[in-house]
């Protein structure tokens, strides 16, 4: 992200299933309106990609439905500035054991 004024970072932490919302806070260094493009791990998230990440009114970005593999690092851009998401999933697992109990697991996925 040369010449690109990053001005804060928010760790996200979710549970699989659950809805995201990331509110993008920047604006243009000029004051001028200017459209906010979201990029997921440095490729810009376009109509094509979307399905379940849904861009709102507000300019913010929801995930809808999240799955371990939405973990990463979200970007919103407003011209020269930016605005960083670090966000890790938690899923859960539930096992049966032969003996009828069942067992619950948790793990987290961090961002590559």
């Amino acid at each position: 992200m040369d010449g690109e004024g990053a001005q804060s970072t928010e760790h996200v932490h979710a549970l699989t299933g659950a809805t995201v919302e990331l509110r993008c806070t920047v604006t243009a260094a000029d004051g001028r309106g200017a459209a906010v493009r979201w990029r997921r791990d440095g490729v810009e998230l376009i109509a094509e990609h979307r399905g379940r990440f849904q861009l709102t009114t507000d300019d913010g970005l929801d995930i809808v439905d999240v799955q371990l593999a939405d973990a990463g690092q979200y970007t919103c851009h407003v011209l020269d500035q930016s605005q960083r998401f670090v966000v890790r999933v938690t899923g859960t697992t539930i096992r049966q054991r032969r003996n009828g109990t069942r067992t619950l697991n948790s793990f987290l996925l961090r961002p590559r």
